[in-house]
């Protein structure tokens, strides 16, 4: 074999191990896929709730690629949080509570959409009424709508109707790709934006 045929090859090979590792970031994250991955991560942790973890987060990346441990904050104030959490994040933070309060991690829930939480946290925050999710310059219509006005109160014995909960939208929302930002609208038209760059994007999962 001459020069040129081996740098054929050797071009061929890498054309195969870039084609396998794309078809590897690819593949679909299902909940059978991410539950087995835990129940194999907790056979190597022997117990060691911490090395369980690891495991869990070590077999992930080499499934799927970096990932984002844990959820966004889109708006973090004394008065209101915003979350954002999408269903690897949601199903990592609820395995390891499961962990600690020993239950058993079949029964660790898998949440499908991205899941946006707005939660007040002093009577006096803004009272956010909508959620807007722009994709590539288009609004992203939400799955789910669970956030209405409940009553708050502080230990003045003050209280306020404001609006808490979640809105949910699907994955896709957040896929590298495009531009994508968050909108949080107050009854005030106060707004709190929050924009996502590609990077960022192609770590949520």
């Amino acid at each position: 074999m001459d020069h040129r045929q081996l740098r054929q090859a050797a071009a061929a090979v890498a054309v195969m191990i870039a084609s396998s590792a794309a078809a590897q970031r690819v593949e679909p994250i299902t909940a059978a896929r991410v539950r087995s991955l835990a129940v194999e991560a907790q056979a190597e942790g022997e117990g060691d709730k911490t090395e369980i973890v690891l495991a869990f987060d070590r077999k992930v990346r080499q499934r799927w690629g970096d990932f984002e441990s844990f959820p966004i904050s889109l708006v973090k104030r004394e008065d209101l949080t915003i979350v954002l959490s999408l269903p690897l994040m949601t199903y990592r933070r609820t395995l390891v509570e499961y962990l600690r309060m020993e239950r058993p991690i079949a029964d660790v829930p898998w949440v499908a959409p991205a899941v946006i939480t707005v939660g007040p946290i002093q009577i006096g925050a803004p009272d956010i009424t909508d959620i807007i999710v722009d994709r590539g310059a288009r609004r992203v219509a939400p799955v789910e709508n669970r956030l209405k006005p409940m009553s708050f109160a502080n230990g003045n014995g003050e209280t306020a109707r404001i609006h808490a909960g979640e809105i949910r939208f699907r994955v896709s929302a957040f896929a590298a790709g495009a531009s994508v930002s968050v909108i949080a609208i107050a009854s005030t038209g106060e707004r709190f934006a929050f924009a996502f760059d590609d990077s960022q994007l192609q770590t949520l999962k």
